[in-house]
């Protein structure tokens, strides 16, 4: 592990904020675009001062060449600020993009394929869109006197005593917790202290601490929200907060992946605590976790009503990497009673697998960056699918560009923390 400073040369997060909310109220804000930079999924507590050097310079290249400010949101996320016309708004993008990319390749090239550009690079339009910027700068700000170094723990914390801060933290008031700066990658060990944690708290506890759940609501045009069901999860933000201090869990590989069989068996065994009454619900379960006791477990304990309202929902890119298995899985859920999704699909995928002949109920899309410009493309796609009798939701909606585009489409799903926002509103 490198223990040396990261060179941070920008601005700080607090500065930022304080810019973007003075521009609130006015017809347009000074600058026109806010870019945010994040390598987040690499593990950087491994790289070298040449790394650093190299990133550094691919940041400043661009905020010199077009009149720009840097900021340090954190040890690994940057944001750039500009004043761009749409021309030099592409030129510019692609620009960085390509220069980060590169030096993943020559820096990381066993992590190369695991980055999502959405994420390394998201620009956010200031004069559609400040109110995002100033919600994502925020909690930045927030950590920035909270930072700190988290070295690798000599041994890991009690299950004991993650279990009794997990849960003292349910009662209390939410409080932003500021997480550590320097990351160490995901451990077997971690993955033994969740379910050793789940073991200790058992599934009503469990429940309360680390399972969320997030609506999926009907929109029609010129009406409010309208729940039709819940997706309960395992929060990453709450494991990260009490069990997973300082553990960086993306672009961890196969432990990963274990980490998230664990947790699926985990959300199966709460399942009665999260959902008592066994209403319609949706579960995102991997491939591989329909095979595993737990999940034979579930089948045995669920009565055939219960069972019935679940929605199972299944990545796509783990579906396809597991075809022969997933056909198989949905055979076993189907014969229950059980219903099948596809999550996870991006705009630019739609239509690329066949969903219709899969069988899946629904189709989870993704909402993020330019896909307000390459899903009205998908149309057909979109209506190749609903004519299908697969419903379309647009998931992680953070905006109302989301439902507008949703609508023309004949999209009615939606879920995200917008939808949220929408839902608790009055009418």
């Amino acid at each position: 592990m490198n223990d040396e400073a990261i060179p941070m040369l920008g601005q700080s997060p607090s500065r930022l904020l304080e810019l973007l909310q003075g521009w609130v109220g006015k017809s347009r804000p000074e600058k026109t675009h806010l870019l945010l930079v994040s390598i987040s999924v690499l593990p950087t507590t491994e790289t070298t001062p040449e790394f650093w050097s190299d990133f550094n310079k691919a940041l400043i290249h661009s905020r010199d060449r077009n009149d720009g400010a840097l900021y340090d949101l954190s040890e690994t996320e940057r944001a750039l600020l500009f004043k761009l016309t749409e021309n030099r708004e592409v030129a510019l993008t692609t620009d960085l993009r390509v220069n980060l990319l590169r030096l993943i390749q020559r820096h990381f090239p066993d992590h190369f394929g695991l980055v999502d550009q959405t994420r390394l690079l998201r620009v956010v339009n200031l004069g559609k869109r400040l109110g995002n910027a100033i919600a994502l700068v925020e909690r930045f700000a927030q950590a920035e006197t909270g930072m700190s170094v988290a070295p690798v723990p000599a041994a890991d914390p009690s299950p004991q005593a993650v279990a009794a801060t997990a849960l003292a933290a349910v009662a209390a008031a939410p409080v932003p917790t500021p997480q550590p700066t320097k990351l160490r990658s995901l451990h077997i060990n971690d993955i033994k202290l969740v379910e050793d944690v789940s073991r200790e708290l058992g599934a009503r506890d469990f429940a309360r601490a680390f399972i969320r759940a997030q609506p999926i609501s009907e929109i029609a045009s010129g009406q409010p929200p309208v729940q039709i069901m819940r997706e309960y999860y395992a929060s990453m933000d709450l494991l990260r907060r009490h069990a997973l201090k300082g553990v960086e869990m993306r672009g961890s590989g196969n432990l990963f992946n274990q980490l998230t069989i664990l947790l699926d068996q985990i959300v199966l065994t709460s399942f009665r605590q999260s959902n008592p009454d066994g209403v319609n619900c949706s579960l995102n379960m991997n491939v591989e976790s329909v095979f595993t006791r737990g999940f034979e477990e579930f089948l045995d304990a669920t009565d055939e009503s219960t069972f019935g309202n679940i929605l199972f929902e299944f990545r796509q890119a783990n579906i396809i990497q597991n075809f022969d298995e997933f056909s198989v899985a949905c055979d076993l859920i189907r014969s229950h009673g059980g219903r099948i999704a596809v999550d996870a699909m991006f705009p630019e995928t739609v239509g690329l697998v066949n969903l219709s002949r899969l069988q899946v109920e629904m189709a989870k899309v993704f909402w993020r960056q330019n896909a307000e410009t390459v899903l009205p493309d998908r149309r057909d796609d979109v209506h190749a699918l609903q004519e299908a009798g697969v419903r379309v939701v647009f998931s992680r909606v953070d905006d109302q560009t989301a439902i507008d585009v949703g609508q023309e489409l004949g999209v009615r799903l939606y879920q995200g923390f917008y939808v949220d926002r929408l839902l608790t509103q009055p009418a």
